[in-house]
């Protein structure tokens, strides 16, 4: 059961998000997006964001980053910090991910609340899938990847092999 739901979004929507902080960043046609630089341009243009590395050990097991909604504080691991600054695709989308995070509930402020239902989640009120999405869509710009290889989306937009597979099918449907 997911603890936590959110307001609607859809894939479209999220897209739309994500082409927005390119356009924002003058990045709108760069294949590869500088996601460990963003985290201090994000430092100083925006007063509720603040991130931080920290030790492997000062997470718990099986998380690679987290945020803070309330605070709009993200941590990470200084081993996943490590491999996206050295290009290692599953961490640069570990941390577009928690930026996903950071841009739904903290600077877009969608509704979270609490989910004491039993019902499954569809996967558009989802925020785990929500940030999930928005990462991808960071990273693989659509605009620019239609048409190109599941590796050409690897070697290109610096992401994992399972990353550009899954958005290869919603860039070429």
């Amino acid at each position: 059961m997911t603890e936590y739901i959110v307001e609607s979004k859809s894939r479209l929507q999220l897209r739309a998000y994500a082409m927005t902080v390119r356009e924002y960043l003058h990045l709108k046609n760069e294949k590869y997006f500088p996601i460990t630089e963003l985290l201090d341009v994000l430092a100083v243009i925006f007063d509720g964001f603040s991130y931080e590395i920290v030790e492997d050990n000062q997470l718990p097991v099986g998380t690679h980053a987290d945020t803070d909604v309330r605070t709009g504080h993200i941590r990470i691991k200084e081993s996943v910090y490590d491999g996206a600054c050295n290009g290692n695709g599953r961490d640069r989308m570990t941390i577009a991910h928690e930026l996903g995070h950071f841009f739904t509930l903290c600077f877009c402020g969608f509704k979270l609340e609490r989910n004491f239902s039993r019902e499954k989640v569809p996967a558009y009120r989802d925020p785990e899938w929500q940030a999930k999405c928005f990462a991808g869509e960071l990273l693989i710009p659509a605009h620019l990847m239609k048409g190109y290889s599941v590796d050409c989306i690897v070697k290109e937009c610096g992401v994992s092999y399972d990353a550009a597979k899954f958005q290869y099918k919603y860039i070429n449907s």
